[in-house]
């Protein structure tokens, strides 16, 4: 058993990717993990400490990488079996590679698949293009039947991209893709590409606002649409957690092809990386990392998340004051959420479904 506890491990099995998007802050080294990499982060993430683990699949575009990921998901649901482990594995993709044979392996491991989209055609062409500037609504949009067909919905979500330029359509493009059929989604704050102005940043918490008024009216006509980070606080109270004091291995851990671990994927695409770098899965922590455990009361602890991007000078703070405001906000919608659930069966059924299979 490791003494620390990892809820989350996110791998990026590939740096490849077939999309050309500009605010990509992934450098495209065309890099592959391989087996024993994922099988030492899965191993890594199952024999830490605690029962409900999420294994995070991305890239790039992982699907470059599909034989990967064929061998990696049979190893660890027989992994979290064996040592009683509650497994989640999602996999996020742009969804342009997509073909019936992902989607039969997805369903056959009932893996959770996340497909990264901005929104309506003209957003979505805008920000989400081919080589060549082709869009690529109209691609994925003739994929959605044949993912609807196979998935269900309880198992799709979307995480839905978020530049300051689109904010000012951020309800009509949340409720274009409910029309889509998707009810699940993540928020995407871009960062590091357009500035997220006062005006923006105005835009967004009038926009979110209403988008939580539009789930609780649709929570009392029994039409459930679930947001991930709400999802977290009612069930794992993550968000509640973080504005104290948070371990960053607890879901902040990232693996990179080559088993380099950090904090962020932000960090580890930085010119100065090195020193963002706490270890390798293959051969284990560096330096204070090794042998550290998670106490609040530790002053190590206390600082550790603040000291290790503190010195980080490409930060983007006004997208990082958007993301706090996110939560903030995100924070209030659940305890709307709880506080209507003692007075109204739909509220407490919306909970339950989010306690018993939502949280990805």
């Amino acid at each position: 058993m490791i003494k620390k506890r990892i809820n989350r491990i996110k791998l990026a099995i590939t740096t490849k990717c077939n999309l050309n998007c500009d605010y990509c802050f992934v450098k495209k080294t065309n890099e592959y993990m391989d087996l024993t990499t994922a099988k030492n982060s899965i191993d890594l993430l199952l024999k830490s400490r605690g029962e409900d683990k999420l294994l995070s699949i991305y890239g790039g575009e992982p699907l470059l990488n599909f034989k990967l990921i064929k061998e990696m998901v049979p190893y660890a649901i027989s992994q979290a079996k064996k040592l009683k482990k509650n497994l989640t594995t999602t996999v996020c993709t742009n969804a342009v590679l997509l073909e019936k044979k992902h989607l039969d392996f997805l369903e056959k491991h009932d893996i959770k698949l996340i497909i990264s989209l901005v929104g309506g055609r003209s957003d979505q062409d805008k920000f989400r293009n081919l080589e060549k500037n082709e869009g690529t609504y109209e691609i994925i949009s003739k994929k959605l039947p044949m993912i609807f067909e196979k998935i269900p919905r309880k198992n799709l979500g979307v995480g839905f991209c978020l530049f300051p330029s689109t904010v000012i359509r951020m309800e009509k493009n949340f409720k274009h893709l409910l029309k889509l059929g998707f009810n699940h989604m993540s928020f995407e704050i871009i960062q590091q590409y357009e500035e997220w102005s006062k005006e923006a940043q105005k835009k967004f918490i009038s926009s979110f606002n209403k988008i939580i008024d539009f789930i609780l009216i649709n929570i009392q006509k029994e039409n459930f649409i679930f947001l991930n980070p709400v999802n977290w606080e009612i069930k794992y109270q993550k968000i509640s957690q973080s504005l104290r004091i948070e371990c960053p291995f607890w879901y902040n851990l990232e693996v990179y092809p080559s088993g380099i671990m950090a904090f962020s994927p932000f960090l580890l695409n930085s010119p100065d990386k090195e020193k963002y770098i706490i270890g390798n899965v293959n051969s284990g922590f560096f330096g204070s990392f090794k042998k550290c455990k998670y106490n609040f009361k530790n002053h190590n602890c206390q600082m550790c998340q603040l000291n290790y991007s503190s010195d980080y000078p490409y930060a983007d703070k006004k997208a990082e004051k958007v993301y706090g405001i996110c939560r903030n906000l995100c924070l209030k919608a659940s305890k709307k959420i709880k506080l209507n659930a003692l007075s109204n069966n739909l509220f407490n059924h919306y909970i339950q479904r989010i306690e018993e299979e939502i949280c990805f």
